[in-house]
């Protein structure tokens, strides 16, 4: 007698161990022990041929040729009519498996509609203690407006009402309010000067106190209007920053680029006043663009 363990026999089969564990279950099979190892679980080969014809497997011929009673013994009476046994093993075997199946999930459905009748009659009972409480206060608004007969009273009380919970507020007296020291420095607040990239695809020049100033980029005029700062703003397409210019003991033709990145101070140095071309501006506002 040829015996397969079980990894083997789920190989042959083409199943996995639980489809084995569950065809052998309804089948009735036992296991046999293993000869040299007592720890490894064995079918034998008229085991494996009964399932494979019970469950329509094929078995491979060049495995199964390894054993000799698979294929010498013949089939035994049970397997004769394989097709009408397989429908009554079916029928014994699995019909108690429906049946519990079927039980367990009536019992779960009737759980589930008592679950939800208590749901609606504990639903009904919240809306019947709200409306309860609607109509109390409705009732109660009622009697207020019945002992009330006197509308001048009622409006005396109101009044009283309001002026305790009303706090003391100084009425505002006539002519304009003092201004904080903070909108007093704003109001003498000088911004410099800024040269922005418009929408149009021109730079502008916008004083705080002039407004805009008609100045062509790069003209006689444009390079003299530097000499007369201390300070501007500029705002290009690759970036912005401020520019003052250098000090030493009095103002000197020297300018500097300065911009806060990430509370770091960035200083660069941006050259004379006759290189304060829009190129070079866009430049220095590229180098320091780059470190956001």
């Amino acid at each position: 007698m040829t015996l397969f363990p079980l990894m083997e026999c789920c190989e042959l089969l083409a199943i996995d161990p639980k489809t084995l564990h569950r065809w052998r279950e309804q089948s009735m099979m036992s296991l046999s022990v293993h000869p040299t190892d007592g720890r490894r679980k064995c079918l034998t080969g008229e085991q494996v041929h009964q399932l494979a014809v019970l469950h329509g497997r094929l078995l491979p011929p060049d495995e199964v040729g390894h054993s000799e009673d698979l294929l010498q013994t013949p089939l035994p009476r049970t397997l004769e009519k394989p097709l009408h046994l397989s429908s009554e093993v079916i029928q014994e075997k699995i019909a108690p498996l429906v049946l519990l199946e079927e039980n367990d999930l009536s019992q779960k459905l009737s759980s589930l509609e008592a679950l939800v009748i208590a749901q609606q009659q504990h639903l009904a009972f919240l809306t019947q203690a709200l409306l309860l409480e609607r109509e109390g206060r409705k009732d109660q608004h009622l009697s207020l407006g019945e002992v009330s007969a006197h509308p001048m009273a009622d409006l005396e009380i109101s009044r009283s009402r309001h002026e305790k919970l009303t706090p003391n507020v100084p009425t505002p007296q006539d002519g304009p309010r003092p201004l904080h020291p903070a909108e007093l420095r704003a109001r003498f607040l000088v911004l410099p000067p800024l040269i922005e990239y418009s929408a149009s695809g021109t730079y502008v020049v916008i004083s705080s106190q002039e407004g805009e100033i008609p100045l062509i980029p790069e003209s006689p005029e444009w390079f003299e209007w530097f000499r007369t700062l201390s300070s501007f703003r500029f705002v290009g397409k690759e970036g912005c920053f401020g520019a003052c210019r250098g000090y030493n003991r009095r103002p000197t033709r020297l300018w500097h680029a300065h911009r806060t990145i990430h509370q770091h101070q960035y200083v660069r140095y941006l050259g004379l006043s006759e290189h304060l071309t829009i190129a070079h501006l866009e430049a220095m506002a590229a180098t320091l663009q780059a470190y956001v």
